[in-house]
Formats: C-alpha cells, sequence, structure tokens
C-alpha cells in the first residue's frame, strides 16, 4: 500500500476534513477523495461515514488509524536507514491544554524545534477526557496532561510534576468567603466553571458537592485566559492551577482564597498508548519534557 494515502488517510482524521487536509498536504481536493476512495477499495469497506459535515471513522476506520500509525513510524525509521541519518523527521501530533501550554511547554516546544527541525510539530487543545481519546485512537502521539495521576489500562504515563490548584477571587473580597460558604452550605459569589468534562471542573464539582454545597450562579468558559480575566474582573471566583495565576496574583490582580486541604493532588503528565510504539520524535520530546520539568517552579 502507498504510505502516501495512509499520511493522507490520518490528515483528514487530524485536521477534521477533506478540504483541511488537502490544504496542509499541498494537494487539490479531489487528489484527497481518490486517495481514499482507494484505501477503500483495498479494504472493501469505508473508512469514514460521510453524512454529516465532518468525516467521522467508521469502526473500520478506527482499526485502521493504529496501524497506520505503526506503518508510517515504520517508514520513518526506514527513510533514516536508507540517508544514513539518525535524526527525528516526520510528524509529532501532541495535545494539551491551554494552562500546560501556556505555562509549561513554551521552552520546551522552542528547545524541541531547534534540536529537530526535520520534524513538523503539531499541537491540539482539548479538555483531558477528549485528549485521552485523541491519544487511543492514533490522533495524537501524546498528550500532556494536568489531572489527578491517570491510571488507564491502555495508557503509558509519566508523572513530570505536581501542580497546586488554588480557588481564586478579585481583589478585595474576603478570603474566608469559600469556607464560610462551605460551612453556611450557601455560595454567594458566581463559580466560573471551565468545560465540562475538564479535570478541574469534575473535581470541584465532587468537592462541592461532598460538602453538600451546589453553587447557584455559575458560568461556564473554554478559555483559561478568559477565567482569569473574569474573576479579575470580579464576576465570579473560580478554581485553576497556581502556574497558570502566578503572576497576576504576584501583582494583585487577583487574590487566593483560604480553601480546606485538597484530598486529590493534580499532576502534569505524558500519556501515550500502552500498544503503540513512541515515534524517535516522541521520546525526544518526552525526554526534554521530564529534563526542563525538573526545574519548573
Amino acid at each position: 500500500m502507498d504510505t502516501r494515502i495512509l499520511t493522507t488517510f490520518r490528515r483528514i482524521v487530524t485536521s477534521g476534513g477533506f478540504s483541511s487536509a488537502a490544504n496542509e498536504l499541498g494537494y487539490a481536493q479531489s487528489t484527497v477523495s481518490v486517495h481514499i476512495q482507494a484505501l477503500e477499495e483495498t479494504l472493501g469497506g469505508p473508512v469514514f461515514d460521510r453524512a454529516g459535515k465532518k468525516p467521522v471513522l467508521t469502526h473500520l476506520g478506527k482499526e485502521l488509524l493504529g496501524l497506520s500509525e505503526e506503518m508510517l513510524r515504520l517508514e520513518e525509521r526506514v527513510r533514516n536507514l536508507a540517508s544514513g541519518s539518525s535524526e527525528p523527521s516526520g510528524e509529532l501530533n501532541v495535545a494539551t491544554g491551554e494552562s500546560v501550554m501556556v505555562s509549561r511547554l513554551g521552552e520546551s516546544l522552542a528547545r524541541f524545534k531547534h534540536r529537530y527541525p526535520r520534524v513538523v510539530l503539531r499541537m491540539r487543545n482539548s479538555c483531558c477526557p477528549t485528549m485521552i481519546d485523541w491519544v487511543l485512537r492514533g490522533e495524537s502521539d501524546l498528550a500532556v496532561l494536568i489531572m489527578p495521576p491517570l491510571n488507564a489500562p491502555d495508557l503509558e504515563t509519566r508523572p513530570l510534576r505536581r501542580e497546586e490548584m488554588v480557588f481564586v477571587a478579585a481583589p478585595g473580597k474576603e478570603r474566608n468567603l469559600l469556607l464560610d460558604a462551605l460551612d453556611g452550605g450557601k455560595l454567594d459569589e458566581c463559580f466560573i466553571h471551565t468545560e465540562q468534562g475538564c479535570s478541574y471542573r469534575v473535581f470541584v464539582e465532587n468537592f462541592f458537592r461532598s460538602r453538600g454545597l451546589v453553587p447557584e450562579k455559575t458560568m461556564e468558559l473554554w478559555s483559561m485566559e478568559g477565567i482569569k480575566q473574569c474573576v479579575r474582573s470580579g464576576l465570579g471566583i473560580s478554581f485553576v492551577p497556581l502556574m497558570y495565576v502566578r503572576d497576576a496574583l504576584a501583582e494583585g490582580a487577583i487574590e487566593r482564597l483560604d480553601a480546606p486541604p485538597l484530598e486529590e493532588s493534580f499532576v502534569i503528565q505524558a500519556a501515550w498508548r500502552k500498544t503503540g510504539t513512541l515515534s524517535p520524535a516522541a521520546r525526544e520530546f518526552l525526554a526534554i519534557l521530564e529534563e526542563d520539568a525538573r526545574s519548573w517552579r
């Protein structure tokens, strides 16, 4: 099988459509369609359900995705052998959340890109369950997550650093307002949540529920920067990683609230499929992350 067809197939999955894959690969959209038609003729069935606006993997497509990843990695290794080069090349698809991306990965990404210019680095952001699904489906080579320690049978994980989480409010709020709300079973302030499924939100909803507190006023935002700015403007309180708001706390733009000790710890951890073999590029990126994590403050 022509591995260019597998590359096209994978790019449709990661980019979200035939048109975007064609743009990224520099093909006409008709070429992308021909590649998928040839692939489906070889396999004897459809790899995408095209009924909606966005192509969705069929059962056959999901099975092919993991295999195609392995085949493309083998091709890369063969190409490196043929060229006499041991330097990683090809694509590296990394998933991570906004807070980790902004607060932790900047220097690591820059060092990796400088050291391995032949690798095309692609980043994607979402909440932890979605990113874990991307890894399991082969859409991302690895994910860098912040959540309680992950224990999934189909994933390998590597803890990088424990991160402190804090409740925050606008300047001038009473530092004990959260403790008073937990004691009284009523929170007058609006609570600003991250999106459904986010590890922060899952934790804090369970935290409140276990203490008999259900906030009457809530807001949901997908952006950590948006949450920080809303807190700063006095629109509500929230639960965020200390690493993301450290500067704002130091400047007095927001304030930390007193809170009971948390029963769970949050850890930045790398995760990848147990059944897959990390590509040379992914191994090198992970090594850089581990090295840099030792100096994170």
